[in-house]
């Protein structure tokens, strides 16, 4: 009986570590799963893919709408441009959505003196509803405001400068419906930090986060820092 008794709790703590040890792998891949998301992000800005086609067209506001007579414009031709990405973490923290901004000039406009007015001036910003992107973070977590358990939406906004060709990020908390509205230098100079939460008991230590630096520009501006750098708790 002892002999059954020790083993038996021998196997229970053995059973209770791996859990943990799950646990924790799990709650990393969540935070290195939303890191890579928004690193994928600038990939796209930088390689742009065009999935339109003759039954999507622009119209004279910059809106791409369908067009199911297959006689619009080609590929490439329309008055249109692919500037950037609009990224959204949700009401509930876990729903992740992206999308492609386009863009449409004005007609005549004269050129701005800055990367901002260009864009707040002289373009109407709409988002492409070819083929958005939804995805969930994975393993249940979600994105937290810090040292609480309380969801943080936010809105990102990742675009190429048509007059300078430098890429700029945006990043407001909530989700925006005006991303035209997010184009301003106080959206540009602070670090955005992601918080991210799981179920009590499914890791251990601090919490991490996922961090925009300010001014970011590329994929190597998103980083998970240590846990002794991270503010989440």
């Amino acid at each position: 009986m002892l002999f059954l008794a020790v083993t038996g709790a021998l196997a229970v703590a053995v059973l209770v570590g791996a859990g943990v040890s799950i646990g924790q792998q799990r709650y990393r891949d969540s935070v290195n799963s939303l890191k890579s998301f928004v690193q994928t992000q600038y990939n796209e800005v930088t390689n742009v893919v065009n999935d339109r086609d003759k039954n999507w067209t622009c119209d004279a506001n910059g809106n791409v709408v369908s067009n199911q007579t297959g006689d619009g414009e080609p590929r490439g031709t329309s008055n249109c441009v692919i500037l950037g990405r609009f990224i959204t973490v949700d009401e509930t923290g876990t729903k992740l959505t992206s999308s492609n901004v386009i863009g449409y000039r004005h007609p005549n406009a004269t050129t701005a003196s800055s990367d901002i007015a260009e864009l707040r001036t002289n373009y109407d910003l709409t988002l492409s509803p070819i083929n958005p992107e939804t995805t969930e973070i994975s393993w249940g977590a979600q994105v937290v405001q810090p040292k609480t358990a309380t969801p943080m939406p936010v809105s990102m906004l990742i675009l190429r400068s048509p007059l300078s060709g430098s890429v700029m990020t945006f990043t407001q908390d909530g989700v925006q419906t005006n991303v035209t509205n997010m184009i301003v230098v106080a959206n540009t100079t602070t670090a955005k930090d992601l918080c991210i939460n799981a179920e009590q008991g499914s890791f251990v230590g601090k919490r991490l986060e996922v961090r925009i630096d300010a001014y970011a520009t590329n994929q190597g501006a998103v980083q998970i820092p240590p846990e002794s750098a991270s503010i989440c708790d």
